[in-house]
């Protein structure tokens, strides 16, 4: 009898294999990582949009479900058909991403779970990717279980940082390629890459000096601060890298500040000087308004870069500021060059 009942249990397994326990999905923990968690050579990409392997393989799984957040935000998680349905690891999958630093956009997000072979094949074939972001659809593929010594909440964390960078504003830079504007701002990154030694939205040979990698990765690093950094060092997160994540999470960067002088040039008074503050990196916009056959010279300048125009009949003009310290202390000045009369000059800056 003994025998006759494993006989049929052999058989079951033959027609039914068990999938379910060779593929056990890993449930995401907050808190720090384990000691023997291994970062080295993890790579993550970012995608322009899902491809015909993608949506082929969200085809075959089951619906997506979406699930409730602590704080009232809705999540669409989808799981690999090598995955048994598991409705509680989708929540607790949404409840750890919840536990990330966030804003709104935390509703706007979509999860695929997938093996780690498969979240290979599906981010484009490159066996040290993790996982990967689909910008369009605001998908991130994510494996369901640790990864050569990658615990699953790393790529969760790091992934999400895109996330963030997709709903946040950089102008007049992208903030999926160089970060968000207060974290790019404080870690210099328009003069990192002035200099050719950061390449905004690099996915290929420079993908470690990539600025939207760099963003990311302090975002995941920020919640993960003892684990090593791989990125470009001119990237490497600190505190005051981390307070600017937080300030772009928690209050970002809508739009520059602006504000308009008044002043009159004539051949005796043949110039006049304001003052503003730069704290961010982005566009210098000026536009003047002056007499009829006027020119007038509008420059901004530090002691150390300067940069203007000569505009008749009044006009406009940009400058992409890179700062050349915390606080650039620009001195504006407009200038007679011919003519005379009132002018008004409206100055717009990041912040």
């Amino acid at each position: 009898m003994r025998r006759f009942f494993t006989t049929l249990v052999a058989a079951a397994l033959v027609a039914f294999p068990a999938s379910a326990a060779a593929h056990e999905r890993d449930v995401p923990q907050p808190g720090p990582l384990p000691a023997s968690t291994a970062l080295e050579g993890a790579g993550f990409t970012v995608l322009q949009a899902e491809d015909g392997a993608m949506r082929t393989a969200r085809a075959a799984s089951p619906n997506a479900r979406r699930y409730a957040t602590p704080d009232g935000y809705q999540i669409a998680v989808e799981a690999s058909a090598s995955y048994p349905v598991n409705a509680l690891a989708d929540q607790k999958l949404v409840d750890f991403l919840a536990s990330r630093v966030h804003g709104p956009e935390l509703g706007d997000l979509s999860v695929y779970v997938g093996t780690p072979a498969e979240i290979v094949r599906l981010c484009g074939g490159d066996p040290d990717v993790v996982a990967c972001y689909a910008i369009d659809e605001a998908r991130m593929y994510v494996p369901g279980e640790s990864v050569r010594g990658i615990p699953i909440e790393y790529p969760l964390t790091h992934e999400y940082g895109h996330h963030i960078a997709l709903w946040r504003s950089n102008s007049p830079w992208q903030a999926l390629d160089w970060g968000a504007k207060y974290w790019s701002s404080a870690m210099h990154i328009c003069t990192g890459v002035r200099r050719g030694q950061l390449f905004p939205g690099n996915q290929g040979r420079h993908y470690w000096d990539d600025p939207g990698e760099g963003f990311a990765d302090s975002y995941a690093h920020m919640h993960y601060p003892n684990q090593p950094w791989f990125y470009n060092e001119l990237m490497h997160p600190n505190a005051k890298a981390f307070a600017a994540i937080r300030h772009d999470v928690l209050d970002p960067w809508t739009g520059p500040r602006s504000r308009t002088f008044h002043g009159r040039l004539s051949q005796r008074h043949g110039q006049r000087t304001f003052h503003i503050r730069l704290k961010l990196d982005g566009d210098l916009d000026f536009h003047l308004t002056a007499p009829g056959g006027a020119v007038y010279a509008v420059q901004a300048r530090i002691p150390d870069f300067a940069a203007g125009q000569r505009l008749r009949n009044g006009g406009e003009f940009g400058v992409e500021w890179c700062r050349h310290r915390a606080v650039d202390e620009v001195e504006l000045t407009v200038r007679r060059r011919k003519g005379s009369g009132p002018f008004t000059l409206k100055v717009s800056w990041p912040g």
